[in-house]
């Protein structure tokens, strides 16, 4: 039965509300609070059904849960080791050495279970099965057909809610597991060319998931950006492109890119004129550009 509280009661507690559990967090509420407004654009998205799907057993993870992009790293990792095999070899590690690393299977025990299942993203296998040569050289570097293939089995609100959820895994979670998901949806959205041809999913996909990325900058600290989001200079060289893809398209999201490079002044990044883009891409491009031959 609830028991009524006098006054000094009351006011002892409201005093002391943040020592009443040591493991909670403040929740800021209200129509005019920066920071519950900021937290609502970051997790809009992310729904009940999505956190089932993609966070381990119980919901719960840490700084070394793992994702099937290890797996990926693992085999590329075995892969360059027995290309590297002979050198290796003379100079002086033995066969049965070499085999062992080979051949040695993950040791993490919850390997299994202790993994997010983010959706499937092979941004570097970004063209049909059986694809022609000119198929192969489009959308090797346009992701457009990846785009289209992944929103066969996901809906805009997925990629849009693992995209801001993927952002929270790294931001509070500290686990690298969410950057590299959080930057293969950043290149498979802004680097498809093709679909901005496409009204209902640049309305639907495009535009909603450019506008979370700016969405994250603004709650960005500045040593976060400084040493994840530039590292490789991936964020830089796939905001340009994007640039370019939409001025080579007719300019539609013009609005939308200015909204971006005011966003990008908080952190003294420079993103150049579409028309610059065109001109360096050409000059780059020249007598090497890619050439499709029939045989």
């Amino acid at each position: 039965d609830l028991v009524a509280v006098n006054e000094e009661d009351t006011e002892r507690i409201r005093q002391n509300i943040r020592d009443l559990d040591k493991g909670l967090g403040a929740y800021q509420t209200g129509e005019n609070n920066q920071t519950y407004t900021q937290w609502q654009q970051l997790t809009c998205k992310i729904t009940p059904k999505l956190l089932h799907e993609v966070l381990p057993p119980h919901g719960c993870f840490s700084s070394a849960t793992g994702s099937a992009y290890e797996d990926e790293e693992m085999a590329a990792v075995l892969k360059k080791l027995k290309q590297q095999a002979p050198a290796m070899a003379e100079q002086g590690v033995s066969a049965a050495d070499l085999q062992s690393i080979i051949d040695a299977e993950p040791t993490t025990d919850c390997a299994s279970t202790d993994r997010f299942n983010f959706t499937p993203i092979n941004i570097r296998h970004s063209f049909p099965p059986h694809a022609t040569p000119d198929e192969l050289r489009r959308f090797s570097k346009d992701k457009s057909w990846l785009l289209r293939s992944i929103l066969q089995s996901r809906t805009c609100e997925d990629i849009l809610g693992e995209f801001q959820l993927a952002f929270l895994v790294i931001l509070v979670g500290q686990n690298f597991c969410g950057i590299e998901h959080w930057k293969r949806i950043l290149h498979l959205v802004l680097g498809s060319a093709e679909v901005l041809g496409d009204a209902r999913v640049v309305e639907t996909v495009v535009v909603p998931v450019l506008r979370c990325f700016m969405s994250q900058l603004r709650v960005c600290p500045h040593e976060f950006v400084a040493s994840v989001l530039e590292q490789d200079n991936f964020v830089a060289e796939i905001l340009q492109e994007f640039v370019l893809n939409v001025y080579e398209s007719g300019g539609g999201l013009d609005p939308e890119i200015a909204r971006l490079r005011a966003v990008l002044k908080m952190f003294d990044w420079v993103l150049p004129e579409g028309q610059q883009l065109q001109t360096k891409a050409d000059e780059e491009e020249g007598e090497y550009a890619p050439q499709v031959v029939d045989l």
